[in-house]
């Protein structure tokens, strides 16, 4: 009985690496408010420049513009990807993380308080006793009729899981 779970758990493990994942699709949602500031400083500083006649201040959106595009590029790494065994994670410079419903202890919404954590987010918890067996779904990254659709399939393999409503502001 033992080895006849295991096997399962193996061929399930499986499915979440060969099997076809579905992709939450992005928005660009939480790069606006940065690209704006962004642009805004250096439109400042080319008409300072223009003005002046200080052209090395233009050395600053030198500077910034490629510190941006790694912070988006790192964020563009960030994917969750669920198929009909489980949800997986990929985050820039760690594993995937990747939890099978069966495995789905709770799910929760969390607004952001930490640094390392700072959107609106839904929080998928595995087992309770392995440490980093959570995914974080943001609401602010991920489009939410992906997130629904999300949902949706964890119910309809764990029906007896409470889901929290996906706030809509």
């Amino acid at each position: 009985m033992a080895q006849n779970s295991m096997g399962q758990k193996a061929r399930s493990q499986a499915a979440l690496i060969d099997g076809e994942l579905h992709n939450l699709r992005r928005t660009f949602t939480p790069y606006i408010g940065q690209t704006f500031i962004y642009s805004a400083v250096t439109l400042f500083l080319l008409v300072v420049a223009c003005r002046g006649g200080q052209w090395s201040l233009l050395w600053g959106a030198a500077v910034i513009w490629p510190l941006y595009a790694i912070i988006v590029l790192i964020g563009l790494r960030y994917r969750v990807l669920y198929d009909e065994t489980g949800v997986v994670m990929r985050a820039s410079g760690g594993p995937d993380r990747r939890i099978r419903f069966d495995e789905i202890s709770e799910i929760k919404y969390e607004i952001g308080a930490s640094e390392s954590r700072p959107f609106r987010r839904f929080v998928i918890l595995g087992e309770l006793n392995v440490p980093d067996a959570f995914i974080d779904v943001s609401l602010r990254h991920f489009r939410l009729d992906d997130i629904q659709k999300l949902l949706s399939d964890i119910h309809e393999h764990r029906p007896e899981l409470s889901l929290p409503a996906i706030p809509l502001n």
